[in-house]
């Protein structure tokens, strides 16, 4: 679909484009495009020549604000679910990292359930990222722009949504 389609709000079906269903919850967000760089050697040992690139990288990459991404409710809960579970287990685990350290510095002794624990609690907030990648509204909606930023890409669309983005230009 164009970008400029996404772009506006109320042009979307009403349906979700994964499964089909009634929509009961319209997100906004945004997609970025992935522009690649222009030479290949980003990672070059001069810092002022990577400067660049990334510079050159960033212009041609284009950001198209979704406007009331239909989700029906399996969808919905997917993103609830996936961002709790991350908060959840990133200030948990940062939780757990500062109490191990103010049993140890309080108590002064050294143990290895409190190594264990800051362990368990660095470990939490890293995995964090997976549940919040899970719960995120590009792989929830399964859409991402082409490359120069033009249209927005389904992947797999549901037939229903298919036909309703169809009715909908």
């Amino acid at each position: 679909m164009p970008a400029e389609l996404a772009e506006r709000r109320g042009a979307l079906p009403r349906c979700c484009s994964r499964h089909g269903r009634e929509s009961v919850r319209a997100v906004d967000f945004a997609l970025q495009s992935r522009a690649e760089p222009g030479s290949g050697r980003l990672m070059s040992a001069n810092p002022l020549g990577m400067a660049g690139r990334l510079g050159e990288r960033a212009q041609r990459v284009r950001i198209t604000r979704v406007r009331g991404w239909p989700l029906c409710r399996a969808c919905a809960w997917r993103r609830t679910t996936g961002l709790v579970l991350a908060n959840a287990m990133f200030w948990g685990g940062l939780a757990a990292i500062a109490g191990a350290l103010v049993v140890r510095v309080s108590a002064g002794a050294q143990s290895s359930a409190l190594g264990a624990l800051l362990l368990v609690g660095f470990f939490a907030a890293l995995a964090s990222v997976l549940p919040f990648a899970f719960g995120s509204l590009a792989r929830v909606s399964g859409a991402r722009t082409s490359e120069d930023g033009a249209e927005v890409v389904v992947d797999d669309p549901h037939p229903e949504f298919a036909a309703a983005l169809r009715d909908a230009r």
